[in-house]
């Protein structure tokens, strides 16, 4: 019996709760939208010397925007010839607030790295850091991280990588959820 009558007096405060707009807690997220890199591939001749690179698109919300807008950049490295490429410090993209590299922490090989990528949002150095482990491993489309494509176009040519995935056929994106940092990580 006093049930019903704390529900009936409760029912149109659920209404009015319902009927508020939720605050948004939705994490900012770095979308790697493109990727394509060249690599020096030991072949019968032994390893050829080429230039060497790894150049990435981005998309990520706009920081000054109140209405979820985004923004795109693009961001690389590269590695003269003769040079073996390996993990990168700090670099900046087109729109210089955003800086990416390839850390040592996350860096197997050619084929098997880890992205990073950091947003200054304050003048004191706080900001957004993102990072995914970006692989090639041809035919397991249960790693994961199998999101970039990678082949050898005859025994000159450089291994050439794309983010399409462990067979090479469909584009990828990659969402990087960032969180907040007090300072850019060494």
């Amino acid at each position: 019996m006093h049930t019903s009558t704390i529900l009936t007096s409760l029912l149109p405060l659920s209404s009015l709760a319902l009927a508020l707009p939720l605050e948004s807690r939705d994490a900012p997220e770095f979308t790697l939208t493109s990727l394509s890199a060249t690599f020096p591939y030991p072949g019968v001749y032994g390893v050829d010397e080429v230039d060497s690179f790894v150049d990435i698109s981005l998309t990520y919300p706009d920081s000054s925007s109140a209405n979820g807008a985004t923004l795109t950049t693009t961001c690389g490295v590269n590695w003269p010839k003769g040079t073996t490429p390996g993990p990168t410090a700090w670099t900046p993209c087109a729109n210089t607030a955003l800086q990416f590299r390839l850390p040592a922490d996350g860096w197997t090989s050619n084929t098997n790295f880890r992205v990073e990528v950091w947003e200054t949002l304050t003048a004191d150095g706080a900001g957004l850091d993102a990072s995914h482990i970006i692989a090639s491993d041809p035919g397991n489309s249960s790693n994961p991280n199998a999101l970039m494509f990678c082949l050898q176009k005859g025994k000159f040519n450089p291994l050439t990588c794309t983010l399409t995935g462990p067979y090479g056929s469909t584009p990828e994106t990659v969402v990087m959820p960032a969180t907040a940092e007090s300072a850019r990580p060494n």
